[in-house]
């Protein structure tokens, strides 16, 4: 194998992990990306300006003082993944929980997927391409936008009684009226039904979206960024409302998350948490695998590629709800397919294990099974080593059309071989 092919994909998975280890804030990320901007002087700038005025709540440093408050919001989300239509259909419950010292008379919901309507803002102030050199991929990437049905088509919105509640939708930002003032201390309820059309990721440059394989007739999903989310209430900017551009990042409150992502039967998927119910989605066998992975020196396939080719090439008769449970994340991602192939192993990190594990097609082979859940692993102990000890009990890369993107749990990498076994990187 030619060393580009294996030295991409450990790159990819090494910048990938090093995010999915927290999922925290990237505020003061942000900040130091600002201190940089510009040339000469400006370039070594203090950033006494861009942090916000010390007080009870936060030091000079930026750091939380004595008197720090964070909001918190808890998912109950039930999705469904429709293959033939490439859509998901969801519903979830958010528990809201005011601890900040304010009382709040609205509740700001991010609406990521309106990126994708035809007249959002991310269209609008999009460049225009170089026609000097403007390969066919630029024309399809355009057209794709251009023509793509996108954005939440929100049903409901609604209290925990199931009551509704009023709201407006601005691009994507949806403002939720309460009925009366949220005081501190206390928690609310919130009720959103909603569809969305899923973008072609290959196509089209996103944080999420499908893969189609004509050969076999099957896709890979990799789902980010799918679901209304609270919006963050900070004690320094307050409601962080911006529109999102696709090309920033973001932050969110911490919660709990239960997730009920309802498949094809013979889909495999890989999501941020635990899974619940492998009674109910995993063969006898799958099980057993699962539980020898945890301890294995090397990893262990939990679905074997003969397993995967066998999935791919014969029609699902029914569907499967895989269960997930994910403590103190800021948000979650997932990702499904029946072409997945599934290896695992167990790595010690202080004194738990956490669960490495890899999710690819046929296609990627052998680079993957060989080198991403190593690469993961080598990731877990140099960041815990220098840094703090990875707190999570799974870690996930997923091979399919997204780039590079990481979430709590789960990143999404694309390096793969051609067909041929000439061993290249896809570009």
């Amino acid at each position: 194998m030619k060393r580009s092919a294996t030295f991409s994909l450990a790159k990819r998975v090494l910048l990938s992990s090093c995010l999915l280890l927290t999922g925290l804030s990237l505020t003061a990320a942000g900040a130091q990306a600002k201190q940089g901007e510009g040339t000469g002087a400006q370039a070594f700038a203090q950033l006494e300006q861009l942090l916000p005025t010390p007080g009870d709540t936060r030091t000079a440093s930026g750091a939380p003082g004595p008197e720090y408050w964070q909001q918190r919001a808890d998912y109950v989300i039930r999705v469904e993944l429709d293959d033939e239509k490439q859509r998901l259909i969801g519903s979830e419950t958010i528990t809201y929980r005011n601890l900040s010292p304010h009382a709040l008379s609205y509740i700001w919901v991010q609406l990521d997927q309106n990126r994708f309507r035809p007249d959002s803002d991310d269209m609008l102030t999009a460049r225009a391409p170089n026609f000097e050199k403007f390969p066919y991929r630029a024309l399809e990437q355009l057209l794709t936008r251009r023509e793509f049905d996108g954005g939440f088509d929100i049903q409901r919105v609604a209290d925990g009684n199931g009551e509704p509640l009023p709201h407006r939708i601005v691009k994507t930002m949806m403002r939720i009226d309460l009925p009366k003032p949220l005081a501190s201390g206390e928690s609310f309820e919130l009720q959103i039904d909603w569809q969305n059309n899923i973008i072609d990721g290959i196509a089209s440059r996103a944080r999420g979206g499908y893969e189609y394989f004509e050969d076999d007739d099957n896709y890979i999903y990799e789902i980010a960024q799918w679901y209304p989310r609270v919006a963050a209430y900070t004690d320094y900017d307050g409601w962080v409302n911006k529109q999102f551009l696709g090309r920033g990042e973001f932050t969110l409150e911490l919660g709990d998350y239960r997730l009920e992502i309802t498949v094809p039967d013979d889909h495999i998927v890989a999501a941020t948490g635990v899974l619940q119910n492998t009674d109910e989605v995993l063969t006898e066998a799958q099980r057993g695998r699962l539980e020898d992975a945890k301890t294995a020196a090397k990893p262990v396939y939990v679905v074997t590629p003969k397993e995967a080719e066998r999935h791919q090439s014969t029609p699902a008769s029914g569907k499967k709800t895989w269960i997930f449970n994910a403590e103190n994340v800021r948000d979650v991602a997932f990702a499904s397919s029946r072409k997945f192939i599934w290896d695992a192993m167990g790595h010690r990190t202080g004194d738990k294990t956490t669960l490495a594990m890899s999710f690819y097609p046929n296609e990627a082979e052998p680079l993957w099974s060989q080198y991403s859940t190593h690469a993961i692993i080598h990731t877990l102990e140099v960041y815990s080593r220098y840094t703090f000890e990875y707190p999570y009990p799974v870690a996930i890369s997923v091979n399919g059309p997204v780039g590079g993107m990481e979430y709590p749990m789960i990143c999404f990498n694309k390096p793969r071989p051609y067909a041929d076994k000439t061993y290249r990187c896809r570009s």
